[in-house]
């Protein structure tokens, strides 16, 4: 589901919209010297996930509770690079990246940055991202690419991980397993060998009958008309203004529900970024829960420190009303007036 912001700055209209939301042959890596000049004591990496899927969720959505993130420290000594068959590079490319361990080819699903391999159920697809929330696409060599370079010293490659809904088919109850070598082909394994340089994934998927789900996907916010003057400076917010959502939940519903940033899906903080539509400057939104503000949830994922609203339902079916508010804040010591328009994501997990 996705929540838009959008509107101008002086007279200002707010739309608030709740939404939900080539096959690579993967070569044998040909490692030249030694290989054991990098090591990191968070591999292997082998979490066990636990995913609850609805019947109704829709096409292209996270499968709630399938996500997870490490950022993985890599220590190099400088040995990697006398050891390399090309400089201080690698095979196929400078960066680490991840491979499927058994060999598999890795191939592109008919969405974006959804990527599938054979044994994976066929109605889910995986995706791994950067610290940014962007898909990591396939290198030539048929390999996930960090984007992060191998360098001597520490260094840090951010993984975020979650499944997919691929298609209208149901989400089957079952597990899935996402299983990588991460290294940088031809030359290094991220810590010493292929062995100890895996990223094993398992998820455990509970299909989900009590549900919650928005009452209106659409809700407009107006905020007042404010003028330059107002914003005293970096931090303060002017026109709270205050909005509803509501969920349905079927009796004996348990759920959770947190709100993410679309534009910047890494985004931790309580402010939304503008979409690049916008023209106003210097200014961001910022929503808040009965006077606190909401802190975003990184990528969707909960349990990151993000703002986390329970949805519970005992015994009957019962609308919940979250009751929130949306703001003008002041991010630069320089406003220019003009459109704004942000875009939040609102995710339900269930417990």
């Amino acid at each position: 589901m996705k929540m838009k912001v959008t509107g101008t700055w002086l007279g200002a209209l707010w739309m608030l919209a709740i939404l939900l939301g080539g096959e690579l042959a993967l070569p044998t890596a040909a490692y030249a010297g030694r290989t054991d000049n990098c090591s990191t004591s968070q591999l292997p990496w082998s979490p066990v996930l636990n995913a609850r899927v609805v019947g109704s969720l829709a096409v292209g959505s996270m499968i709630p509770g399938s996500d997870a993130y490490q950022s993985i420290s890599i220590n190099c000594d400088a040995a990697w690079s006398n050891d390399s068959i090309m400089g201080d590079t690698c095979t196929g490319g400078p960066n680490w990246a991840l491979s499927e361990q058994s060999g598999a080819a890795i191939q592109q699903t008919s969405l974006p940055g959804v990527f599938t391999f054979a044994g994976l159920p066929p109605s889910i697809g995986y995706q791994f991202m950067d610290s940014g929330g962007r898909p990591l696409e396939l290198d030539p060599e048929g390999r996930h690419n960090t984007g992060v370079s191998i360098r001597t010293g520490v260094q840090e490659v951010p993984i975020y991980f979650r499944l997919v809904k691929l298609s209208d088919a149901p989400v089957a109850a079952g597990s899935a397993s996402v299983s990588m070598h991460l290294s940088c082909n031809g030359n290094e394994w991220a810590n010493q060998n292929g062995s100890n340089s895996t990223v094993t994934l398992h998820v455990d998927i509970e299909q989900i009958t009590q549900t919650c789900r928005m009452v209106t996907p659409n809700t407009a916010v107006v905020l007042p008309t404010v003028s330059r003057p107002e914003f005293t400076g970096v931090g303060h917010a002017v026109g709270s203004t205050p909005f509803t959502l509501d969920f349905r939940c079927d009796a004996d519903a348990s759920a959770r529900v947190n709100i993410s940033d679309a534009t910047t899906p890494s985004n931790s903080s309580e402010i939304l970024s503008l979409q690049e539509s916008s023209t106003a400057s210097g200014m961001g939104v910022r929503l808040s829960h009965q006077g606190v503000p909401v802190t975003l949830a990184p990528n969707q994922m909960f349990d990151q420190n993000g703002s986390e609203f329970p949805l519970d339902s005992p015994g009957s079916e019962q609308v919940i009303s979250l009751p929130l508010s949306a703001e003008y804040v002041q991010t630069n010591n320089t406003i220019t007036p003009g459109t704004v328009q942000a875009l939040a994501v609102v995710t339900i997990a269930y417990d």
